[in-house]
């Protein structure tokens, strides 16, 4: 990716934000600048990696960019229980607006907008200056719409788990993001086809060929003498596909670029913009936020320094390195590495990883949350494709990691914590005896990877199948869909053949072993291969999670020993999905988590 992009805070000292700033191609002295603006919540993971690439090909083309978070989302200060959301996001636009045409010496400027942040960018244009045009992708045009799908999507979630809940009159949770009824109310304000006069004079809507936006929207702002381009081309869908999974909508960069390109060349040439002034900051302190987070609602009121950090040679990895303010850790405080789960950027699912960092961090921990190369705001290395989640060389990037808190923040003791793919890692940390004290592993879905295996892994189906069926083998419903044909015969024998296959093997591989010499992908082997290094192993499942049964069924008899013999501990936490969707289970997951960090080091 692009060698110009610097990782910042900017804005208010007590109020922090985040952002990239990508600086134009040496060869092309920027003219204009783009503010890139996300969508909400689930959607601004799965955009991410989209509006990376929009960031870098925009600033190959000559314009100075700055993607960020705003106020209380993502690694800016700040969370989504706060008061006054709205106002605070538009604010953060400003802000951004400012920092861009200070740090890259731009007078002209060009707001783009995915979603939400389509809707947010335009009210925000209606009080900046120096706006030369606007791309708005599929906008959300209506707030109050868009508040019924959100809620709409969380009532699809909550029926493929088969869960029933009230609506919280307090806060809308969809995806496991929250709205408080304060912003769903200033969200219902917005309606774009009702505004007093247009965001810009020149204005692109890219639309959703396969679901158009209001169509009043277009005649709506040239009514108010807008030169509005209007497109309809196809690629949301599959950017908006889960981050390992999803595509980066070429139609769409196309678009966009293609856009601001032409209107650049109908600008005339202007006095060159004043220099640029060092604005930015790479390290600032996080005050305790106006309202606290329910999923960590025991926090100490400590102050927390965040420092962006890059590291671990050519190909840098990027990270977040959150730590008391002062340096004042706390004895026996150790140092805890986050490992992406999937193709998730650092903040983590939910923005879990940001919540559980600065919860720690006011515990007297320092806490690294990074992006394993190729991963997030990590390039990947040269010749090697980016957003692959089961990496030949991510162990590589997880002992850098570690070597980055021992050797440069010089600690004493690390725990590595990982959900999904990242539980993976971090057992397999474990097992390659890294200098750790402990690996937290977080509903992993295998614990034998092989390059070229599909992310529907078929280990972990059939180890939720035999679940399902032992449990349904006892239900007269399922015995009579049996004899009636509804159940597919052919699936059902291949589950009970890999299962049989596998136990049959179990009392061969249980004589390899204590023969000294154990099968290869043998799981007792490595559980006590980490265990005899003096490693913690600590796994924590969701009630259900097929990690559940993986475990039993491939580390058998000798997890179980373990257990006893305090060299390995499972945590199971009820109602809770894969990702920890619902806020009280990420509570839980949290509580769970920050004991697992506080074990004395050489006990599980």
């Amino acid at each position: 990716m692009a060698v110009s992009a610097e990782p910042i805070f900017f804005g208010a000292p007590e109020r922090p934000l985040f952002g990239w700033l990508h600086r134009a191609a040496p060869e092309r002295a920027p003219g204009a600048g783009l503010i890139i603006c996300n969508p909400f919540g689930n959607e601004a993971l799965c955009a991410h990696r989209t509006i990376r690439h929009l960031s870098v090909r925009a600033a190959s083309a000559g314009f100075a960019v700055l993607r960020f978070d705003y106020d209380g989302t993502g690694d800016s200060a700040g969370n989504s229980f706060e008061a006054q959301r709205l106002a605070a996001w538009l604010a953060s636009i400003h802000s951004a607006a400012d920092t861009l045409k200070d740090a890259a010496g731009v007078g002209r400027l060009y707001v783009a907008g995915f979603r939400l942040g389509a809707a947010l960018a335009a009210l925000a244009c209606l009080t900046l200056r120096d706006v030369h045009g606007l791309i708005a992708i599929a906008p959300v045009v209506n707030g109050g719409a868009y508040v019924r799908e959100l809620r709409l999507l969380q009532r699809a979630i909550d029926a493929r788990r088969d869960v029933l809940k009230r609506d919280n009159p307090n806060f809308l949770e969809s995806a496991g993001f929250l709205l408080t009824a304060q912003t769903q109310a200033s969200l219902r304000e917005i309606n774009l086809t009702r505004l007093r006069r247009s965001p810009s004079e020149h204005m692109l809507i890219i639309d959703r060929a396969e679901m158009p936006v209001d169509l009043a929207l277009v005649p709506a702002l040239r009514e108010h003498g807008a030169a509005v381009d209007h497109v309809a081309v196809r690629g949301y869908t599959e950017m908006m596909l889960d981050p390992h999974e999803n595509i980066v909508p070429e139609q769409i960069l196309a678009a966009a670029l293609s856009w601001l390109e032409n209107q650049e060349r109908s600008v005339a040439p202007s006095a060159p913009a004043a220099a640029p002034a060092s604005t930015t900051r790479r390290t600032v302190t996080l005050a305790p936020a106006a309202v606290t987070d329910p999923a960590s609602a025991s926090d100490p009121p400590t102050p927390v320094e965040e420092t962006l950090v890059q590291f671990g040679g050519q190909a840098p990895l990027f990270g977040v390195l959150s730590a008391p303010a002062g340096n004042h850790s706390l004895p026996g405080a150790s140092a805890v590495l986050l490992l992406n789960a999937g193709a998730v950027h650092h903040v983590g699912p939910n923005g879990l990883y940001v919540t559980l960092a600065r919860h720690l961090a006011r515990l007297g921990h320092t806490v690294l949350r990074m992006d394993i190369a190729g991963i997030g705001d990590s390039d990947p290395r040269a010749g090697e494709p980016e957003n692959v989640v089961y990496s030949l060389s991510a162990l590589q990037d997880v002992r850098t990691g570690i070597d980055f808190l021992r050797q440069d923040r010089g600690a004493h003791e690390v725990r590595v914590v990982g959900l999904c793919s990242g539980a993976y890692y971090a057992f397999k940390g474990a097992v390659a005896r890294l200098p750790l004290e402990a690996a937290v592993i977080i509903n992993p879905l295998t614990f034998f990877w092989k390059d070229g295996m599909s992310l529907a892994y078929p280990q972990h189906r059939v180890a939720t199948d035999i679940r399902r069926y032992r449990t349904n083998v006892f239900s007269l419903a399922s015995w009579g869909k049996l004899l009636s044909g509804a159940v597919d015969l052919r699936q059902l024998g291949g589950v009970l053949w890999q299962h049989l296959s596998t136990a049959a093997l179990k009392p061969v591989r249980a004589i390899a072993r204590a023969c000294g010499r154990p099968f290869p992908d043998d799981l007792p082997t490595e559980l006590q291969h980490a265990a005899d290094a003096g490693i913690g192993l600590h796994f924590v499942f969701s009630d259900g999670d097929p990690g559940v049964e993986l475990l039993r069924q491939q580390g058998g008899g000798c997890a179980r020993r373990m257990q006893v013999r305090d060299e390995l501990t499972v945590s199971v936490i009820p109602a809770a999905d894969h990702t920890f969707t619902d806020l009280e289970a990420r509570a839980a997951l949290i509580d769970v988590l920050t004991r697992k960090v506080q074990t004395p080091a050489g006990r599980s």
